[in-house]
């Protein structure tokens, strides 16, 4: 793809790129102060536009770069329903339903408000829901870094997981939220160009004939109430289950009002939304200009279109993008199993900050070992989602609107939704609830909406009312009426 010069050129740009986020890692080391807030929500201190521009980058990266544009290009626009439609869905969600109370309350991680809310065991149970949850998408990302290595220098994909596991770990344990905010700013300018100037050149490719026919050929499906009911699952899945996520709501927590979360999470769900329709519109056309590969269609493109110093700024773009969403997602359950895992006297013994470093090479760890189990990029992307979404979701919500249940309902819900989907994780192709038992009777019950009612229907039966309503603070009050 490149010849020996320019494959050179690569390897010292990417060297140089390295020592540059090492550097904004080890400035924001020294820019705040040795407590957990600095360290994780960057002292609640950062503008709109730089909290927009870490909403974007955290999920705009080898899943919706990458694997999503795979996936069109083999089966369509549907697949697009998940990521990035659901996503940008999810981030106006936040904005609209979560920003203002969850900021209010002045938590510093997601667990926070299940302890505020309910009580230190639910906290303890959202914790360890929520913490694997991000394994696979953090190896997604491990693994996306590692074909690029394979393809462009000939390394093992072994050996580029680890590799990408750590340069995305190097400066996130040092500068915390700060590192990776400045990180993704300095990232998201390559990644935006690169992917825009990519679409641009197969539209050119193509031409408007062609591009047309397959626009027209992409909305011309007609699914069936089986497919229907999938797409909306995959929706839900993309929507919803990000909602409960660490990552995102760290990453509006980190503004100076709850006003401007709000905000942060609205701008941010535009520019995803417009962001992701690029990489779908390149696996659309895919089939005109990679007529003999559904695989690796972005950097196949990139190498029949580009050549030379432009498609070398187009892999350091990809990376950018990648390592961007790697940053926050190590940081994200790093955050919870240290302020919630980890015993308190512990963190105060060693120190706040170096607690939350030691997480986070943990949580690095421990998604390297989920890279080399095998699982395919798009099963760790719909695992990563869905356990949130079927485990944590309604206490969330119902915590915030339903304010007269007690925390037993929330640990039923928890227990109910992720009992129900656990089995999902070791029946082979079961999109759909107990497939081998109820599909041959003609029963189909999407696995992940019929996992988050069950979680619903035991927040809403098990336990009594309490006999007031249970208020967090009165400007969560306000906030939520």
């Amino acid at each position: 793809m490149l010849d020996p010069t320019w494959t050179v050129i690569l390897a010292i740009s990417l060297g140089v790129y390295m020592t540059i986020l090492l550097a904004i890692g080890g400035w924001a080391s020294k820019k705040g102060g040795d407590s957990a807030e600095e360290f994780l929500l960057a002292g609640r201190s950062l503008p709109i536009p730089m909290a927009v521009i870490t909403l974007l980058a955290t999920w705009f990266g080898a899943g919706v770069m990458l694997s999503v544009t795979d996936e069109v290009a083999k089966s369509g626009i549907s697949v697009a329903t998940m990521d990035p439609i659901g996503v940008a869905l999810c981030l106006f969600l936040a904005g609209w339903w979560l920003a203002r109370p969850l900021w209010n309350m002045g938590i510093l991680t997601v667990c926070d408000f299940y302890r505020r809310r309910f009580d230190v065991v639910t906290e303890k149970l959202a914790a360890v829901i929520l913490v694997p949850s991000y394994f696979g998408w953090i190896a997604l990302q491990f693994m996306a870094i590692a074909k690029l290595l394979e393809m462009f220098f000939g390394l093992s994909v072994e050996w580029g997981v680890f590799l990408a596991m750590a340069a995305g770990t190097g400066y996130t344990m040092l500068g915390g939220l700060r590192a990776v905010v400045w990180t993704d700013f300095f990232q998201l300018g390559f990644v935006l160009i690169g992917i825009v100037w990519l679409a641009l050149l197969t539209f050119f490719e193509v031409g408007w004939e062609q591009t047309q026919t397959a626009m027209r050929n992409s909305l011309a499906f007609q699914p069936d109430l089986k497919e229907v009911a999938l797409l909306l699952d995959l929706l839900v899945i993309g929507c919803l289950g990000n909602l409960p996520a660490q990552d995102l709501i760290q990453r509006f927590l980190c503004v100076r009002s709850a006003s401007a979360a709000s905000r942060a999470c609205y701008w941010a769900s535009v520019g995803y939304l417009l962001f992701g329709l690029f990489p779908i519109f390149m696996g659309l056309l895919s089939a005109y200009v990679l007529p003999e590969s559904q695989t690796q269609v972005v950097m196949g493109i990139a190498g029949k279109l580009m050549s030379g110093p432009v498609l070398v700024i187009f892999v350091l773009a990809v990376i950018s993008a990648v390592l961007s969403t790697i940053d926050g997602a190590i940081l994200s359950p790093a955050s919870v199993l240290a302020q919630n895992l980890i015993p308190i006297a512990w963190s105060k013994q060693v120190g706040h900050v170096t607690v939350n470093r030691l997480a986070v090479l943990l949580v690095a760890l421990c998604s390297l070992v989920t890279a080399y189990s095998g699982a395919s990029a798009m099963e760790l992307l719909e695992a990563a989602y869905s356990l949130m979404l079927v485990g944590l979701l309604v206490p969330l919500v119902g915590g915030l609107w339903l304010r007269r249940r007690p925390p037993i309902a929330a640990i039923a819900a928890m227990i109910v939704g992720t009992a129900v989907w656990l089995p999902h994780l070791f029946l082979e192709d079961s999109e759909w609830l107990a497939q081998p038992w109820l599909v041959p009777r003609g029963i189909y019950l999407p696995m992940n909406i019929t996992a988050t009612i069950c979680s619903g229907l035991a927040f809403l039966f098990v336990g009594q009312n309490l006999p007031e309503a249970v208020e967090l603070n009165s400007e969560t009050s306000d906030a939520t009426s």
